[in-house]
């Protein structure tokens, strides 16, 4: 059996991965905002019509959601920072060129693989971040929030550039990426804290389809379809219901007004996921936005209430989120990134093909009932989530114990803790026993 390795806590190594990994989410997420910013351009200059622009944005949304658990299987394997970083770059460098993008095939094709970026980077820095952590949630949620404050800066930094670079517009766009992706690199230790090579899986994992993490991703999809409703569904309410125009400041307020309590919401629940049972916190997050949702259907913009049930209903459209990944992360001891993947990416995919279901039922039953139908959906994710999450162990917060126990690896005899009370979680996440 090898020796055991004591080493004194630091601190900081548990603060830097949490931020250069939030960093990358940011960076990236502002990237992919470039797409929707450019569309009228698109319109205009390549003569493409809504059908067409309407395809262009399937695709893209395709390439950065279904390649997710294959990618996070990179990430287990070659580490998350390593991952983490060529994500950024990938996304950085292909959608820079968008705005500079001379034909129609190149445009698809170009935005068919640039989503790759973003697919790799979710599994990867949400593994990332909670690298030495004893509350893995409250990372995750950090990570989820830097994505929505990204993705919200995005269309004003394009613009900027746009307006100053000249000639030199991709370079100018590109760079507070290469420029992210080389401060991961450089600052995240090469030594990753996840398990040990030999601990890992060799290939993809197809269990994780058809056993608790399935589960997991399935009420992932379910959690996050009220969001997707909100956010592509809502403004045509608006329209229809109040008899808005769609140039209506209303409409984009309360677009804005969702994502940024949606980044709040997930935050507060990543705090409250190390005091309360995590279990019972998922179910209380659900099943409470549902009231939230519906309340939009019945209240006018203008109406006093409107921004209050707005604000609630962003803040828990995805406070499930970290809960559930990390809870997917835990299922899968050798792989999380992969379950990572699978949350993230096939997640928002399931959704996105449900609210495809949704679009088609307004045609029939109308808009108000058709939303209907996807805010209730929470309900349905809270009795999955239960059933999955109630046997997983829950953990208490650190102590002075944990941050003074070290574990290290016996040569091929896996994980051997140095003391009866530390323990090591099944993603390399040292957790008081």
């Amino acid at each position: 059996m090898a020796d055991l390795t004591l080493a004194p806590p630091r601190p900081r190594s548990a603060r830097r991965p949490l931020v250069l990994g939030t960093l990358g989410h940011v960076v990236n997420d502002a990237y992919t905002a470039f797409l929707p910013a450019l569309l009228p351009m698109f319109h205009l200059q390549l003569g493409l019509e809504e059908t067409t622009l309407a395809g262009l944005v399937a695709i893209f949304a395709l390439s950065t959601s279904l390649p997710g658990p294959f990618l996070g299987k990179l990430s287990d394997r070659f580490g998350e920072a390593h991952i983490t970083a060529a994500g950024v770059l990938f996304s950085a460098v292909l959608l820079s060129l968008l705005a500079v993008v001379p034909s129609v095939p190149l445009l698809f094709a170009l935005v068919a693989v640039a989503g790759l970026g973003s697919a790799a980077i979710h599994p990867a820095g949400s593994m990332l971040v909670r690298q030495g952590t004893s509350r893995p949630e409250l990372a995750v949620a950090l990570f989820a929030a830097g994505g929505m404050l990204g993705y919200a800066a995005g269309p004003t930094l394009l613009a900027a550039a746009r307006d100053h670079a000249g000639r030199a517009l991709p370079l100018v766009l590109a760079l507070p990426g290469i420029v992210a992706a080389a401060t991961i690199m450089a600052l995240v230790p090469l030594e990753s804290t996840s398990l040990p090579a030999s601990t890992k899986a060799a290939r993809f994992e197809w269990r994780l389809v058809f056993g608790p993490v399935g589960l997991v991703t399935l009420a992932a999809a379910l959690a996050f379809l009220p969001a997707t409703a909100v956010l592509n569904g809502l403004p045509l309410f608006l329209m229809e219901r109040h008899g808005l125009p769609d140039t209506h400041p209303a409409i984009a307020g309360t677009l804005t007004t969702f994502s940024l309590a949606a980044a709040v919401g997930g935050i507060g629940v990543g705090l409250l996921a190390a005091r309360l049972s995590r279990t019972w916190l998922l179910a209380a997050v659900l099943t409470g936005s549902v009231p939230a949702f519906l309340a939009l259907l019945w209240l006018a913009p203008d109406a006093t209430g409107y921004v209050i049930v707005l604000g609630a209903a962003g803040a828990l459209s995805y406070a499930a989120t970290p809960i559930l990944v990390v809870a997917a992360q835990d299922r899968a001891p050798r792989s999380g990134a992969t379950a990572s993947g699978m949350v993230f990416g096939l997640g928002s995919a399931l959704a996105g093909l449900m609210y495809f279901g949704i679009g088609a039922l307004q045609a029939e039953v109308g808009v108000s009932l058709a939303l209907s139908l996807a805010f209730v959906a929470p309900v349905l994710s809270a009795a999955i989530s239960f059933a999955v999450l109630r046997r997983i162990p829950s953990f208490a917060a650190a102590s002075v114990t944990e941050t003074l126990c070290i574990c290290a690896a016996a040569s091929g005899a896996g994980i051997v803790t140095c003391a009866p009370s530390c323990t090591l979680s099944g993603n390399g996440v040292f957790r008081n026993a």
